[in-house]
């Protein structure tokens, strides 16, 4: 006996999987390679601060396939914000690359610390890894773009302008 309140509300239906016309003209592009063989981590735990905006390069895990960056990123909480929006880091790399570089963010965690504080964790890939001939390598976050989610998409409520600047001698 099914109970009524574990009743579907709508009628059950079939979904067909629509199949684009012009995918062969136009192929969607393949997505980057997930860092999968660490080749080794540095360590890096340098702070930089802009605009009462700290920003801590934790580390950097470097992969076959591309590299991983641990940030910290710690601010004031302002008397007006009332609910805690998630940042998300719009940053750079050099040297650079014969492919373009994708960023996305791969988690995070964070959110009001004590009264009056804001801090998160957040780790972010790089794809293709950047050339490794010994060279440096600059990351440097240009922006903090504060966003907050509501009816169906994010929106950007603030924005904190950098650069913070990290470099990494290998």
């Amino acid at each position: 006996m099914r109970l009524p309140f574990f009743r579907s509300r709508s009628p059950r239906r079939e979904y067909l999987v629509r199949r684009d016309i012009d995918a062969a003209d136009h192929p969607a592009p393949p997505p980057p390679l997930q860092p999968r063989e660490l080749v080794d981590v540095i360590g890096v735990g340098r702070t930089e601060t802009v605009g009462g905006v700290a920003v801590t390069l934790l580390s950097l895990e470097r992969y076959r396939e591309g590299h991983v960056v641990l940030f910290r990123m710690f601010r004031h909480r302002k008397r007006s914000e009332r609910d805690l929006p998630m940042p998300h880091f719009e940053f750079a790399v050099s040297p650079e690359s014969s492919t373009p570089y994708r960023f996305w963010m791969m988690g995070g965690t964070g959110g009001g610390g004590v009264e009056g504080e804001m801090e998160y964790r957040q780790a972010y890939a790089i794809a293709p890894a950047p050339p490794s001939d010994g060279r440096e390598i600059v990351i440097a976050v240009s922006e903090i773009l504060w966003k907050r989610y509501g009816a169906g998409t994010y929106k950007v409520v603030a924005v904190d302008t950098g650069p913070w600047r990290f470099t990494i001698a290998r």
